[in-house]
């Protein structure tokens, strides 16, 4: 179902109303349930939310709000009534903020409750094809005989891709610019026009790798992509140290009771195993991963510590 939204929108006001707890685990969902994306892309809110919109016989939106960081999205979602309706979209994004960011305002541990993980995904390492670089460790001959002359994309300061960009300078031992745009289109329109030289960018930009367009070196997670069977990963290429990855997943105001959050998590579960969603997620590079609600808090802070390390080596802050 498609809505047009505005800001406000007419769902997510549905959704701020105060309920007794007790009814709203019985009633669950009783209304529009609104996802609201922060940073990064809305492939699996679109998605998980079209099925959970066929499961639970409730529209199931999708409300992108990318400013500030996360900010905006965080503070929409918790301020919400703590029944459901309202979640939020959670990704790596929001982990790395809350290590390089010292006065970042809110917390998922502190304010949020953990629902469900959905899955995680590489990145792939991409160049221009004006770049003359074949391999990782060509890229990086290269960076040292130019240094300061390749630049690095991001989707913003913050994100992901700007700690892979700064990793990949500071464990690469050489000085690539690392250049920050306002979300992800303008970075990888400019990657394709020439003007950006390197990028860490999610598999939904598989395309133009297949076109020729861009140019995949090397992949960021634990494993290759199947999609992408010839690029190896960093660890392969020689630079264990830029291993790294994303997530999405589900988070909800604190305090929603635990029988909603319980249903939630089985019923996101129910979507993650049908076989056409397992499928378009690993065409989009994720690998499905699950788990009860406890145990998704524990992956979040996992990786809370894991980019702390990224964090302190490479110095990273933002005010």
């Amino acid at each position: 179902m498609t809505l047009k939204l505005c800001a406000p929108t007419l769902a997510l006001a549905a959704v701020v109303s105060l309920t007794a707890p007790t009814a709203m685990a019985q009633e669950f969902p009783s209304k529009p349930v609104v996802i609201v994306v922060g940073p990064g892309p809305d492939a699996m809110p679109r998605l998980f939310g079209h099925k959970l919109t066929e499961m639970w016989g409730q529209p199931v939106v999708v409300e992108p709000q990318p400013g500030g960081g996360g900010i905006m999205a965080m503070r929409t979602v918790t301020r919400a009534a703590p029944d459901g309706h309202a979640m939020l979209l959670t990704t790596g994004s929001y982990t790395i903020n809350e290590v390089i960011r010292p006065n970042f305002p809110l917390s998922l541990a502190r304010d949020f409750s953990p629902a469900a993980l959905i899955g995680t995904l590489s990145f792939m390492l991409l160049v221009h094809p004006s770049v003359p670089a074949q391999s990782l460790q060509e890229l990086l001959k290269l960076a040292r005989e130019k240094p300061g002359e390749l630049n690095c994309a991001s989707s913003g300061i913050g994100t992901t891709a700007h700690l892979g960009c700064e990793m990949l300078s500071h464990y690469g031992g050489v000085k690539i610019l690392h250049v920050p745009y306002k979300g992800v289109a303008p970075a990888l329109n400019d990657m394709l026009a020439g003007r950006a030289h390197v990028m860490f960018s999610v598999p939904t930009a598989i395309a133009h790798v297949q076109s020729g367009a861009l140019r995949a070196l090397a992949v960021t997670g634990p494993r290759r992509l199947s999609t992408l069977p010839d690029v190896p990963t960093v660890a392969e290429a020689g630079l264990p140290d830029l291993t790294f990855s994303s997530w999405n997943g589900l988070h909800l105001p604190a305090h929603t009771p635990k029988a909603v959050v319980a249903k939630i998590n089985a019923d996101v579960a129910k979507v993650r195993g049908m076989p056409d969603v397992q499928k378009r997620m690993q065409e989009l590079g994720f690998t499905p991963e699950g788990g009860d609600p406890e145990s998704f808090a524990q992956f979040v802070s996992a990786d809370i510590e894991r980019w702390r390390k990224a964090g302190k080596d490479t110095r990273v802050q933002v005010e």
